[in-house]
């Protein structure tokens, strides 16, 4: 929905849910014209955490990444039980999850969410990334409402089991793997001592 798609269907949908990245989850109103500028076109958007009014260039709207909202169960739902990535450390880790976030996908929300779980599981957030996982989850809770027709309680509990499964495989798979170095080291020094018998 960039400037390839400059019109896109939903702008013609009143009502639609729509997800602004600056912004969250929004209902298009209507398309408008603002007196000051009246050769152009706004999308009127209401926020639906604050109940603000917000209008939006139209021609800008691929380029702020606006998108409909509520068809991406599967695809959230594929990033979140799939396995965990390396996790990311220092300073880049930050820029990494605002990235992310800038970007708006639902895969890449639901990348940054299952980052910062790893994270939370493992050294701990600390406040600031804490209130960006916050806001993420909120978001992604809000697309699977809109996607399954379930409460936002419904859909954080989905969110929730996803990421406590997905993480319940990585610790299995990391046990898995101590227990195969352990015997690698094993045999291997059983190897070296065998060697040193017949030398």
């Amino acid at each position: 929905m960039g400037e390839r798609d400059p019109n896109p269907v939903w702008m013609t949908e009143p009502g639609r849910s729509i997800f602004y990245p600056k912004v969250g989850h929004c209902v298009f109103r209507k398309l408008t014209q603002d007196l000051s500028s009246p050769d152009k076109k706004f999308l009127e958007l209401e926020d639906l955490e604050e109940g603000s009014r917000i209008l939006v260039p139209m021609d800008r709207a691929g380029e702020l990444r606006l998108r409909p909202a509520g068809a991406a169960l599967d695809e959230i739902n594929q990033v979140l039980s799939g396995e965990f990535e390396t996790p990311d450390e220092g300073s880049e880790r930050h820029g990494l999850i605002e990235a992310l976030v800038a970007e708006g996908s639902p895969s890449s929300l639901a990348k940054a969410l299952k980052r910062l779980h790893f994270r939370r599981q493992n050294s701990g957030l600390n406040r600031e990334e804490e209130q960006v996982r916050r806001k993420i989850r909120s978001w992604l809770a809000a697309e699977v409402a809109l996607s399954r027709s379930c409460t936002r309680a419904e859909a954080q509990a989905l969110l929730t089991r996803t990421l406590q499964d997905a993480m319940a495989a990585h610790r299995e798979k990391e046990k898995q793997e101590a227990l195969e170095r352990r015997r690698a080291a094993k045999a291997e020094k059983e190897r070296e001592a065998a060697a040193g018998r017949s030398a």
